[in-house]
């Protein structure tokens, strides 16, 4: 775990052997939501044992559900979808965008009042995308310019959702999909363009029925979840970090076991092979209703590319460690469509700029777009602007910079990846907390 705020990392060896990446946080968050309103006793394992996935731990026993933790192991025991308690303080989100949009949607439903809100960096992040389809089947929320902190006034008599995308966002998605739920009647779900399916997965392993198709999907409410237990594989988004330490490492190769494939979630592996990346997927298996597999990752020779179109979404938490790997790449990349980046963490497409051209690469951007000229990373300082996802992409390009690389503000790591500078030091990275 991190202690100090800034890191410092030194040009590296390679990277060699096996590592283990933790569990996947999406569906973390997920199992102990949909887990605490499933009725029965249920486990869950390689739970991401980080600070947003135990920010929803407390969420959900402040409403209520009896949740013991032991490491990356989880016991619920599951209440339902009826027994959900007043909290008596306000919910506390964190810095997590996950659980304060997809527990919003349950808490609208209730027959309690409740406020959820969390740190500064999250209450610059917009919540009109959840707030409105929520309004329009009857739900009360109010909030101030459509940011946290959340008063929501449970109405448990909304309308059935007819919900039409308009931002391509699993994280709406799924909390539109968790208020249906409660709701009598059948809800509909439309997208354009599909996102992640962990929500729809989760649900399908509980024997909750749901119709889906790749662009729609409908939900009948009131079912019941059947408490089974839960095996959350590797998360791709933090082996992304690793993957790209090994393409752009002279000599590294490495095996990242049981990481989740799910296909909605493997636009990085896609990319990076058209950039000309060698990796392999074997022993590809079912587990908990979610695609797993083993990766082999080989040092390679990385060329430009253009991206824009569906793929986006697949690999929108990916962009900032794609942006290293396009820094080194032979050849300018494009990558379009990307506006959604400035509204995460941090604005995500201003801090990476502002990082590559610290570090010596040239960058240009426009509102919704990135060019990257790939050549050699000189070294400098970084302003990570407390976003996890930055900090730990700066760390990657520290490998393989001419000089040291200095990372500021970078204890959210630990929001999503608590063992990621471990690990970096047992792949021998000359990283240092400073």
């Amino acid at each position: 775990m991190i202690s100090s705020n800034n890191l410092l990392v030194n040009k590296s060896n390679p990277f060699l052997g096996t590592i283990i990446i933790p569990g996947d946080k999406s569906i973390s968050h997920r199992s102990v939501i949909l887990g605490s309103l499933a009725d029965g006793k249920l486990t869950v394992s390689n739970f991401l044992n980080s600070e947003d996935c135990l920010c929803t731990v407390s969420a959900m026993q402040q409403l209520g559900a009896q949740i013991d933790i032991d490491n990356t192991s989880l016991s619920i025991n599951g209440m339902g979808l009826t027994q959900l308690k007043a909290p008596k303080n306000v919910i506390d989100a964190g810095n997590s965008g996950t659980l304060i949009r997809l527990l919003s949607g349950v808490l609208a439903t209730q027959n309690f009042d409740s406020i959820i809100t969390g740190d500064s960096s999250l209450k610059k992040r917009p919540m009109r995308r959840i707030i409105e389809p929520l309004s329009d089947c009857g739900a009360y929320i109010s909030s101030e310019n459509y940011m946290a902190p959340l008063n929501i006034q449970g109405n448990a008599n909304l309308k059935p959702i007819n919900y039409q995308q308009k931002i391509a966002s699993a994280q709406i998605k799924s909390c539109l999909m968790l208020t249906s739920l409660f709701i009598d009647g059948t809800s509909y779900f439309k997208e354009n363009i599909t996102t992640r399916d962990h929500t729809e997965n989760m649900l399908e392993h509980f024997n909750y029925k749901i119709t889906r198709s790749d662009n729609c999907s409908s939900i009948i409410g009131r079912q019941v979840l059947t408490a089974k237990d839960i095996v959350i594989g590797s998360d791709i988004s933090s082996a992304a970090f690793f993957i790209v330490a090994t393409l752009i490492t002279k000599g590294s190769r490495i095996t990242l076991p049981n990481i989740n494939i799910n296909k909605y979630r493997i636009g990085i592996i896609q990319v990076l092979k058209k950039m000309g990346a060698n990796i392999n997927i074997s022993n590809e298996r079912l587990e908990s209703n979610e695609l797993i597999g083993d990766l082999d990752v080989s040092s390679s020779k990385l060329k430009a590319i253009n991206l824009d179109g569906s793929i986006i979404s697949t690999l929108i938490d990916e962009f900032p460690i794609l942006f290293i790997a396009c820094s080194v790449a032979s050849g300018t990349s494009k990558i379009s469509g990307i506006e959604e980046l400035r509204h995460k963490e941090s604005d995500r497409i201003k801090s990476m700029e502002e990082g590559l051209k610290a570090v010596g690469i040239n960058v240009s951007s426009t509102n919704d777009s990135i060019e990257i000229e790939g050549s050699e990373i000189f070294g400098g300082k970084v302003n990570s602007f407390g976003d996890h996802r930055i900090a730990m992409s700066f760390a990657i390009a520290g490998l393989v910079s001419k000089k040291s690389i200095t990372i500021t503000d970078t204890k959210n790591i630990r929001t999503s990846f608590p063992s990621f500078v471990k690990i970096m030091r047992e792949q021998g990275a000359e990283i240092y907390e400073i």
